[in-house]
């Protein structure tokens, strides 16, 4: 991309009124960017009522000016300007006809060859919600994955702040520009997520978080990931329209799910019902859905079980053959006597080698 493909892209950028699509349009018309910005004032005229007032202002030598004088400032303090088509720019993105022409970053800039799995949620998490993610992040590979969210509260903030303390390379998509970060508190999860990571925006600076942005930063957390998770969402919310516009972008979605009587899984169990997502059964189904490998730290191991009589060798036996289980069923199926069974059980959850689960049941 050459300088003037820059400055063109960028002053396109800076047009009130004209969004990503208009911008791509305007440039497919052009053959090249210097025709574009040498173009006169009659050449916009022709193009439509609509476009034109806008346009026009595009052709101002003054406008021009004051516009590329801000780039300068912005990069003097320390934002990055990525452009569409560079290699820089997420490559994910480059592909989406609705893409910004320039993304405001700072931080680092995100490796290219890492698969990327975003991961979205209710503000309001819950303690399932926040399982979820740990077992998740526990069994993917830092050098295998960048994990991108929106630095909100809930489910995004906690993904990435538990991503950037195990070392993933994490990227946060907000809706404002970057000379703030929203919600305040998140400030210092903002400094922790750019020491190996970035902080992206299509909005300038200065530009507040206005409930509108919210739903075109939605579109680029979709839009910059191979997989979306939503981990738990009410019957409405940011969450949804993050899910549509990745099934919209026909990328992998996967959904969480929940009881039919909680209220934060309502979301995803309706995503999951009108058949838009994937069931998300634990982490196989993302590394499956990525194509990696799963982290051998990861890799669950018995640990060493010191079993003494036959009634504990058996019914240890036969747990591990046949999972989690009921005494009615032990009784059944293990050979033990009841006036044993009970005694049997409990030497071994005390001693570490099983699990007695609230609903009474056991496991290895």
């Amino acid at each position: 991309m050459t300088v003037t493909d820059q400055e063109a892209y960028y002053l396109l950028s800076r047009i009130s009124g004209i969004g990503p699509k208009t911008a791509q349009a305007l440039l497919e018309y052009f053959e090249t960017s210097e025709e574009l910005l040498n173009a006169s004032q009659e050449v916009f005229r022709n193009m439509g009522q609509s476009a034109q007032m806008k346009l026009l202002e595009f052709s101002n030598p003054l406008w021009r000016k004051n516009r590329l004088e801000e780039r300068e400032l912005l990069k003097a303090k320390g934002i990055q300007l990525l452009y569409k088509g560079q290699n820089d720019y997420p490559r994910h993105l480059n592909a989406l006809y609705d893409a910004p022409m320039v993304l405001y970053a700072t931080g680092n800039p995100i490796s290219t060859r890492k698969k990327v799995l975003s991961i979205v949620g209710t503000r309001a998490m819950t303690f399932y919600g926040k399982k979820v993610i740990e077992e998740l992040l526990h069994a993917l590979r830092p050098d295998e994955v960048v994990i991108a969210s929106g630095l909100a509260l809930g489910v995004d903030g906690f993904a990435q702040e538990l991503a950037a303390e195990r070392g993933f390379e994490v990227v946060a998509l907000v809706a404002h520009g970057l000379d703030i970060t929203y919600p305040r508190r998140h400030s210092a999860l903002r400094g922790l997520i750019e020491r190996n990571g970035c902080t992206l925006s299509e909005f300038f600076t200065g530009v507040p978080p206005l409930a509108g942005n919210f739903i075109s930063r939605n579109r680029l957390i979709a839009g910059i990931a191979d997989a979306t998770l939503v981990v738990e969402s009410a019957q409405s919310g940011g969450s949804l329209t993050t899910a549509d516009f990745a099934h919209g972008y026909q990328k992998e979605l996967l959904c969480v799910p929940g009881r039919l009587t909680d209220r934060y899984s309502a979301g995803c169990n309706r995503l999951l019902r009108t058949l838009k997502a994937q069931c998300y059964t634990g982490p196989e189904s993302i590394i499956e859905a990525l194509g990696i490998t799963r982290a051998k730290n990861d890799i669950k191991t018995r640990p060493t079980v010191h079993l003494v009589t036959s009634e504990e060798k058996r019914l240890y036996a036969f747990l591990v053959k046949n999972g989690r289980s009921f005494p009615s069923s032990m009784l059944k199926k293990s050979g033990i006597e009841r006036t044993k069974l009970y005694g049997v059980l409990a030497r071994l959850t005390l001693s570490g080698a099983i699990t007695h689960h609230n609903d009474n049941s056991y496991e290895v």
